[in-house]
């Protein structure tokens, strides 16, 4: 009998798979932070002419990686590559611009938001810059594959038309020539593309709570990360790596003090 209950132990414990280290145990282990970053989105993300990786959230990931006491390697995202690299292991965090919503939360998790961006209709200079103008099914809008902005924009318009792209400026490149109406995008990318000249901004019509994302049920590593976040907001850190960057000082203290929603 004494054999049988263990021989039915041992089959027991090998059929339960072994659980899989936490991201923060293999980062440690491995004494090094990939993060992943965009490195076309300024003032969060950018290449100085240096070649260097710089912003917002570039710093933010260069003081976790202190804080861990690891090094730090930077892996490009977009938009469209940014979830398949996490859940494949190629990078252990996007550190980055993404806002949490249902359909992102499905397949990943998300930390307290960090950095606070308004949503903004980028639109050519001399059309109207009123929102609402382009709530209907008249007005072609362009975006960027997985922009978390289209989701908002159907939710007010549910007749929208949308033309995807690759990349930030493709679809900078259609508004200009007139294959698309507007361009749904968050406020620092607007600002930046306007420079170019030729087009112009809306208001805000939506806000954009971006936090950091992390491989789903992995509560360690994200809260760890959360108490990271909250502890360079007590120290001030947040405030001065933004003013930095945005040579403002307002950073919502909304976004740190409310959980992402995981819907």
């Amino acid at each position: 009998m004494h054999r049988l209950i263990a021989a039915l132990g041992l089959a027991l414990a090998l059929a339960v798979p072994a659980r899989a280290d936490s991201t923060l145990q293999t980062v440690l282990k491995r004494g090094q932070f990939i993060a992943g970053i965009t490195a076309d989105s300024p003032p969060s993300g950018y290449v100085d002419a240096q070649g260097h990786i710089m912003g917002y959230a570039s710093d933010v990931a260069r003081y976790l990686a202190k804080r861990l006491g690891v090094g730090l390697q930077f892996v490009q995202v977009t938009a469209a590559s940014r979830v398949p690299l996490l859940q494949t292991g190629r990078i252990d965090a996007e550190v980055a611009v993404t806002t949490p919503n249902k359909v992102r939360n499905e397949v990943v998790d998300f930390t307290y938001s960090y950095i606070w961006d308004n949503g903004v209709l980028m639109v050519r200079q001399g059309d109207s810059t009123n929102p609402k103008d382009y709530m209907n099914a008249e007005k072609t809008i362009g975006a960027t594959q997985g922009n978390g902005f289209v989701d908002r924009w159907k939710l007010v318009s549910p007749s929208a038309k949308f033309h995807l792209y690759h990349d930030e400026s493709d679809v900078v490149i259609a508004l200009k020539n007139h294959d698309v109406d507007g361009y749904v995008v968050g406020n620092f990318v607007a600002a930046r593309f306007a420079k170019s000249g030729g087009l112009a901004v809306s208001p805000a019509w939506t806000n954009s709570p971006d936090a950091i994302m992390v491989r789903e049920d992995d509560s360690k590593w994200r809260k760890w990360l959360d108490w990271a976040l909250q502890r360079m907001w007590v120290e001030g850190t947040l405030q001065k790596l933004y003013k930095k960057c945005t040579a403002s000082s307002r950073i919502s203290v909304s976004a740190m003090t409310a959980r992402s929603s995981r819907g």
